[in-house]
């Protein structure tokens, strides 16, 4: 009895292990297997400089390659540049990508006059050009379940005014 246990346990854990992978493969053949959307940061519009702030747009691209609609469900980001933390920001709204879509997402920023003037005095001091770094985490839903993921990208915003040499 020993043994026909031991054989009926090993077949099982075979079986349940041969049906995971089976199930997996399946999923990949169907296509439900879910990528993340392809991400670029295509611009960064500075829509107003100010002494008391500057507001610009993030402009992103986002492409879904899978066969299935995917719901960005939240979207948090953070902006740095020259080694400073120049804020944060969100887009709650629900952007759903339906199928093989590429659109255009739009993350309004605004800097205070305290970040300015900081971020523009170390600017200053080696002014040959403005990055900013945007580092984002979208929250997906998909139809196979949540996915998280993360982004960052860095664009010049502003050229020097020291001529090279």
């Amino acid at each position: 009895m020993t043994k026909c246990l031991r054989e009926f346990s090993l077949a099982f854990t075979l079986l349940i292990l041969g049906s995971g992978a089976a199930c997996s493969h399946l999923r990949h053949l169907l296509g439900v297997v879910a990528d993340k959307p392809q991400v670029r940061l295509v611009n960064v519009d500075v829509r107003s400089i100010s002494t008391k702030r500057m507001d610009m747009d993030f402009v992103l691209e986002v492409m879904n390659p899978n066969s299935f609609s995917v719901d960005i469900e939240e979207l948090q980001y953070k902006v740095r540049s020259l080694e400073l933390d120049l804020g944060e920001g969100s887009h709650k709204d629900v952007i759903t990508l339906n199928s093989h879509e590429k659109i255009e997402v739009r993350l309004p920023f605004r800097m205070d006059s305290d970040v300015l003037v900081i971020l523009m005095k170390k600017y200053l001091q080696n002014p040959k050009e403005l990055k900013v770094l945007l580092v984002a985490n979208l929250y997906l839903g998909t139809a196979i379940g949540k996915m998280d993921m993360h982004f960052e990208e860095e664009k010049t915003i502003m050229k020097g005014f020291v001529p090279s040499n």
